[in-house]
């Protein structure tokens, strides 16, 4: 599914009526009527009072109302604007309402009192920056009163993109986001307004958005991991599943390597060899005797030799041997090649080198990394999550996946895929060792990089879905959990195939 901002999605509307030629007024009927019959689903016999604005939110507020009313429900609809500043598509849908033999009224806070759901139809996809009365009071009124609010579109006051969210923005309990989600969506604080949420399709033709939709931005589901998922075949050998390589562990951190070899082995991985110190061969072969074993002081093309995928980083340290590591691979190795933990802390320097690489490379920084990759701050990454990773993967020729919640996968194309499993559990030391090991079994298995990459980060959060689906809380999650429970989860994925 297509993630638009909210002038992609205005956009996607006047093509609609420009171009295809579907009235206005008639997308604004299937959004409202679509908003209303999920209302009466949700919330059969509860009272309504419905906060209608000036914009086209405004107009599927009446919309809403009317479908509402007409079904036998009680409903109080209440404009917060003057009653001319209602023009255009939301005006004629007033009328309608008016023509309907229903009314409305100026809002009153007392008739919030009225209601068991208050339903925000106020200010849409268009709002920019703070609030302004009248909006501010009502939106305060809303808060102070305790009653469940359903958001159309999204909530009052959040912004559709990546801008900042006003402190005095309203927090919805359930929102009903109109045909495509919208870039806030996935971005921490805007998510927490959100509230429950589900998209339901109005009608805007596909070709209307892919045709005005300037970014590339997806999320990638289950249907689009089951698309992809490989099977095996019966006459496969361990050959066939692709020989990984990872450098990890040191003497103080084998436990690195024990995470990501020990996903990478049960994430599929035929062979997987880890290039560690010799000291830590015991620890991580007394986890993992699956695993064969390369003295880091030996030459490194002995060991990526035959390779299909390596991956360098998890618990190397920072020494200077780390960096000479990361130049010699992507230098001369020529396969897929995957960068985390203290791989990264160098790479900044040697992009000239990276940029000069056949073969892909993938980076995996959460966003203390990142910020670290362009000089900035981890606040102000998470304040632009998909400018940064789109922006350091395009022009750098690399896949990016910025890791956290709702992690972002950025191709060197331009094109941006979101994850949408995961929870707090993954919130937590080990877990990115895991992932790092899943994505280099993938990048062995799939000839599509994004696609290897997406779906393994989709895995490693659908995994830990899983365990807290069995009840294992967040808090006890851990990354050997995640790992043990990979071939269960995994199954899962198997069996949707008919495997």
């Amino acid at each position: 599914m297509r993630i638009v901002t909210g002038g992609e999605m205005q956009n996607a509307d006047q093509y609609t009526m420009d171009h295809i030629g579907l009235d206005g007024r008639i997308l604004m009927e299937n959004a409202g009527r679509a908003a209303a019959l999920r209302l009466m689903e949700d919330y059969a016999g509860r009272k309504f009072t419905v906060l209608v604005g000036s914009g086209n939110n405004g107009g599927d507020g009446f919309v809403i109302s009317r479908t509402l009313l007409e079904a036998g429900f009680e409903v109080t609809v209440c404009i917060i604007p003057g009653e001319d500043r209602f023009s255009g598509d939301s005006e004629y849908h007033k009328t309608i309402l008016e023509k309907s033999g229903f009314g409305w009224k100026r809002y009153d806070r007392e008739d919030l009192e009225k209601a068991d759901i208050i339903v925000d139809a106020m200010l849409g996809t268009g709002l920019y920056g703070e609030i302004r009365e009248p909006y501010l009071t009502v939106i305060r009124d809303v808060t102070d009163s305790g009653k469940r609010v359903v958001s159309i579109d999204l909530p009052s006051g959040v912004p559709a993109a990546e801008e900042t969210v006003p402190e005095s923005a309203l927090r919805a309990d359930h929102t009903i986001i109109l045909q495509q989600p919208k870039l806030s969506f996935y971005l921490y604080p805007a998510r927490d307004y959100y509230g429950d949420s589900e998209v339901l399709q109005i009608g805007i033709p596909k070709r209307a958005i892919d045709e005005v939709a300037h970014s590339h931005r997806f999320e990638w589901t289950l249907a689009d991991t089951g698309k992809h998922w490989l099977k095996r075949s019966a006459s496969s050998h361990k050959g066939s599943h692709g020989k990984v390589g990872l450098i990890a562990g040191n003497d103080m951190m084998p436990g690195a390597a024990v995470m990501s070899a020990g996903a990478a082995v049960k994430s599929g991985a035929g062979l997987t060899m880890v290039n560690t110190v010799k000291s830590a061969v015991p620890v991580i072969a007394s986890r993992l005797p699956e695993a064969t074993f390369y003295d880091r002081d030996q030459s490194l093309e002995g060991f990526y030799k035959g390779k299909d995928a390596v991956a360098v980083g998890p618990g190397i340290g920072t020494g200077s041997d780390s960096r000479e590591m990361v130049v010699d691979l992507v230098d001369n190795f020529d396969g897929p090649l995957l960068i985390d933990a203290d791989g990264l802390n160098q790479f900044g320097d040697i992009l000239p080198l990276v940029r000069n690489r056949k073969a892909p490379t993938v980076i995996t920084p959460h966003p203390g990394e990142m910020a670290k990759l362009i000089d900035s701050t981890p606040a102000k990454v998470n304040g632009a999550r998909f400018e940064t990773a789109e922006k350091y993967a395009r022009n750098n020729g690399i896949y990016v996946v910025l890791k956290g919640p709702y992690t972002i996968v950025a191709t060197p194309d331009g094109r941006t895929f979101v994850n949408i499993t995961g929870n707090s559990g993954l919130a937590k030391g080990g877990t990115g060792d895991a992932l790092t090991g899943i994505i280099l079994s993938f990048l062995a298995h799939y000839d599509d990089v994004q696609t290897a990459v997406s779906s393994a980060v989709f895995m490693h959060g659908h995994t830990a879905d899983h365990l807290l689906e069995r009840g294992i809380a967040a808090s006890s999650m851990t990354a050997s959990g995640i790992i043990d429970y990979m071939e269960t989860a995994f199954n899962i994925l198997d069996n949707m195939q008919g495997r």
